[in-house]
């Protein structure tokens, strides 16, 4: 039987994953941009050294004078104060239930290596980064299973290559593995696939339904604003995705409340978690940050030099025009008095719930989300986001390939070769910048979060530090983000991709309040 090479080129792929991977040292203290278990990852991570190494998930002992090592558990775990005084871990567990296999084999093999099974030495990292990794390649394996229900093979295998290549993912997967974007990304693809398994067989199936249940809940334990994720069954196939939901839950009561308890048995264990410190099942624990939901910066979360997710993520126009082609059919159906067919896979869902999400994360606080690689919050989202662009080259081949006249033949096979070569050009370009703006952000030459024009300018296609370059930070001021102030930066601007002769510019002001 012939093999389909979708398998054979994400095979490929994930050959070049591990060669990046296996080749990193994250290690060596002097390069903390590497180590898996850092900034927000310790967060993450918490519950899993505190439980199982300190026997302590109140983290009294992060302050305990009485103990030789705190000083070290001041920088290893980051815990907020309640108003009570508790500590208590501000992320959910969902990233540390799933790294808890690797967690288990890391705490067996620490001492036979020679090492301290301190939840933090050599093993330990390097089974932080494994999870992280395993999790997200498993979630191309399960996003090929889903997009291979509508597309060609060659299509989708290509399509992976340039989702990985051409998107943060890549760094998500190979530099920073262990932040909690892979892990939504896998649960983010179990969801769709799911969800076309259970809309789409020949009878509901419920042990579909259940991956569904169970996939919605793991990406709200992640994080929470994930909920939004659970409009995409529901408007799988637009309007009558409803319709069928609704019959299909109301006619089998008791198999609704089976699926409501599996979608709230992973967050039950939080609560308890949240009950046992805290004293209450629901606690906020990002205290002291918050959203504006009055002002959100969507301008900045798209097209900022901080953090802009389509200036570092160019490809994603592909998106973008799709969206707009997808609204363009929802209108001339409503405008006929009928529902238009979706020009792709979750259209419809897309047209509402990628507005919403660009809203919510555009609305928080800190909306370049810390140091990162151009919005990486929207790295989990990848997988409802690939049909649009898929659908928009596609439709872009078949425009090129109709058929003209014979008189027109030369036209015609100009035009393939102008559109074909220019689809290429654009691909190509796509991966090649995101690839070597990965490698700059892993060797900090693009900041975590204080990239402005200047900055911009001054390290485009550049694999050196230039001279002077710390002088063009321009630093986010987090005190006054969370009072709602200060949340602008600077917006791209086409003509800063034409420099090169006038070198940068003088730095501009911090001033950016509002």
């Amino acid at each position: 039987m012939r093999r389909d090479p979708s398998v054979w080129l994400l095979l490929g792929l994930q050959f070049l994953l591990c060669f990046e991977w296996v080749h990193l040292d994250r290690s060596a203290e002097s390069k903390p941009n590497l180590r898996p278990i850092y900034w927000d990852v310790l967060s993450y991570y918490a519950y899993l050294p505190a439980l199982f190494i300190e026997d302590d998930l109140k983290l009294t002992f992060v302050e305990d004078p009485n103990r030789a090592d705190v000083h070290l558990h001041r920088h290893r775990y980051w815990p907020e104060t309640t108003p009570e005084g508790d500590k208590v871990i501000k992320t959910t567990m969902g990233v540390a239930l799933m790294i808890s296999p690797f967690f288990g084999v890391a705490h067996f093999l620490a001492p036979v290596l020679g090492h301290e099974p301190d939840g933090f030495s050599r093993p330990y990292q390097a089974a932080v980064a494994l999870a992280g990794f395993v999790w997200g390649c498993l979630g191309l394996w399960v996003l090929r299973s889903w997009l291979r229900s509508f597309w060609g093979p060659w299509m989708v295998g290509l399509a992976l290559w340039v989702l990985v290549g051409a998107t943060n993912l890549w760094n998500y997967l190979v530099y920073e593995p262990a932040m909690s974007h892979s892990f939504s990304f896998f649960w983010m693809s179990v969801l769709l696939w799911c969800t076309h398994q259970t809309m789409n067989g020949t009878k509901p199936s419920k042990r579909y339904e259940a991956g569904l249940a169970l996939a919605l809940g793991m990406l709200v334990l992640i994080r929470p604003t994930l909920l939004i994720a659970g409009l995409l069954p529901l408007l799988y196939t637009g309007s009558s995705g409803l319709r069928w939901w609704w019959l299909r839950l109301t006619r089998n009561a008791g198999h609704l409340f089976l699926l409501l308890f599996v979608f709230l048995g992973p967050f039950l264990l939080q609560s308890l978690y949240w009950k046992y410190v805290t004293g209450h099942f629901l606690f906020y624990s990002y205290q002291g940050e918050r959203f504006f939901w009055g002002d959100p910066r969507i301008s900045e979360f798209l097209l900022s030099y901080r953090k802009g997710w389509l200036l570092y993520n160019p490809v994603m126009v592909l998106v973008i025009v799709g969206w707009c082609w997808a609204l363009a059919c929802m209108i001339q159906g409503w405008r006929k008095g009928r529902q238009a067919s979706e020009p792709f896979p979750l259209a419809f869902a897309l047209t509402g719930v990628l507005p919403l999400v660009i809203y919510v994360y555009a609305s928080w606080w800190s909306w370049w989300f810390g140091g990162s690689l151009g919005g990486r919050v929207l790295v989990e989202w990848y997988p409802a986001l690939v049909p649009a662009g898929l659908g928009v080259v596609q439709g872009l081949m078949g425009w090129i390939h109709r058929p003209l006249l014979s008189d027109h033949r030369a036209l015609d096979a100009m035009r393939r070769w102008v559109f074909g070569l220019a689809l290429l050009f654009f691909l190509g370009y796509t991966i090649a910048l995101q690839y070597h703006q990965s490698w700059q952000y892993r060797i900090a030459l693009l900041h975590w979060d204080a990239t402005g024009k200047d900055w911009y300018r001054a390290v485009w296609w550049q694999s050196s530090f230039p001279v002077g370059l710390d002088a063009m930070a321009v630093p986010p001021n987090g005190d006054l983000a969370r009072a709602g102030q200060g949340r602008r930066a600077e917006l791209w601007e086409p003509s800063c991709l034409g420099f090169g002769s006038e070198g940068p510019k003088e730095v501009r002001g911090l001033g950016y309040t509002e």
